[in-house]
């Protein structure tokens, strides 16, 4: 246990204080919050607080009170300026005093529509400002319960539910709607990554012959275990650095956009995230480190391995059928395919309710191939592990134990 140990020690070490891991732990956050920070300068700049004019024909709006409230950081509040006729409202906009005018007809009680004349049409939050500012000065609600005074002045809220009714979210909740491709895009890269330095250290370690005088203190399947952990401990480490760092974005994004602040992962998900996420790990690692022993160069080996990244992202280009059907047989079919089953899942949570029957039978065939993969990766380094020039066939894999 302690030679384990040892080895888990080596491999993580070796890798975490590598410049190359450092660039690559830093580098997805440092691209996020640089495309943030470009985002954020841009939606500043643009901003537009000029106020918007408006010609009430219908004298609806008799000495208007300013509108309750501050407004967000991209969309403040701003002012609403009478005008006795278009002509006054025109000119101000030729002369950009104002963004645009809104003009009241004489029917408006009645038709409940107005005109909206502009260069260049105003936000959306300034739109629904001045609907707000209209209704607050109109009196319109003044007999209604408060409570539905307060909920009548509010925006509309759009409810989405899945076809078995079983999932449904709000408008604000786009966040849990784009969480299984972001969760996706992370494990592919942490997944792959770290399975690419367990694959990259077995190749390596065969050329230069360091193998040799490894195997002269340790067992084969000591040896194999202790770096499929040690890598799995890399891309853990990746992982929750990330978390950490989409942690802390929340938070300081919570303070200009407030939406940001009622995110929240639910219990479930994040259960059903370790549960696929852990033996996935493993399983990747394990197959990295198989075709690592069979092969006898590095890009040979890099090449071959590229077709896990291809196992692994099928979801992504069928994402538009298992988003419309969620519960279909090709979302099942790929729920319990172990390869594409993390982000099948993930992606059909965010659409559906999973029946407990099928994630516990998909978790059950993932953990087995991990497993399976663990002994196929101890095999494939104990018979291929001092082989040079020469490599391992899958006839060879399973058939009689060769001794080298």
């Amino acid at each position: 246990m302690t030679k384990i140990l040892q080895i888990i020690k080596y491999e993580y070490t070796r890798h975490v204080f590598e410049k190359r891991f450092l660039f690559s732990l830093l580098s997805l956050p440092g691209l996020l919050l640089g495309m943030g920070l470009l985002v954020f300068l841009i939606s500043i700049i643009m901003v537009n607080t000029s106020p918007i004019g408006y010609v009430d024909r219908a004298a609806v709006l008799v000495d208007p009170q300013p509108l309750e409230g501050e407004g967000t950081l991209f969309a403040p509040q701003i002012e609403f300026v009478s005008y006795p006729d278009e002509e006054a409202a025109r000119a101000a906009l030729d002369q950009e005093i104002i963004q645009a005018y809104y003009i009241i007809p004489e029917t408006y009680p009645e038709s409940l529509e107005v005109k909206l004349v502009f260069h260049e049409l105003p936000e959306s939050a300034y739109q629904s400002q001045f609907n707000q500012f209209v209704r607050q000065n109109m009196g319109m609600f003044d007999d209604l319960d408060p409570l539905v005074q307060e909920r009548l002045q509010d925006t509309s809220v759009i409810t989405v539910s899945s076809l078995d009714r079983t999932r449904q979210m709000v408008e604000g909740d786009w966040l849990m709607m784009s969480l299984p491709f972001i969760a996706g895009v992370i494990f592919i890269i942490v997944v792959l990554s770290s399975g690419g330095y367990l694959l990259q250290a077995v190749v390596e370690e065969k050329e230069n012959r360091t193998m040799e005088i490894v195997i002269t203190s340790v067992t084969p399947n000591q040896l194999m275990t202790g770096k499929i952990i040690g890598n799995i401990g890399v891309g853990l480490t990746q992982l929750l650095v990330w978390l950490v760092f989409g942690w802390i974005a929340l938070l300081v994004g919570g303070q200009f956009w407030p939406f940001l602040q009622d995110f929240s992962l639910p219990a479930d998900y994040s259960l059903v995230m370790v549960l696929v996420l852990i033996p996935s790990f493993v399983m990747i690692a394990a197959f990295m480190a198989a075709i690592g022993s069979t092969m006898t160069e590095m890009q040979e080996a890099q090449q071959i391995s590229g077709l896990f990244s291809l196992l692994v992202t099928i979801p992504f280009y069928v994402i538009m059928p298992i988003m419309e059907n969620p519960n279909g047989t090709l979302a099942r079919v790929l729920t319990f395919f172990p390869f594409s089953t993390p982000i099948t899942i993930l992606t059909r949570m965010g659409f559906t309710t999973i029946p407990i029957g099928e994630l516990a039978l998909s978790i059950t065939i993932l953990v087995a191939f991990a497993c399976f993969a663990i002994w196929f990766a101890g095999r494939a380094f104990h018979m291929g592990m001092l082989r040079y020039g020469k490599k391992l066939t899958l006839k060879e894999l399973f058939g009689k134990r060769v001794q080298v």
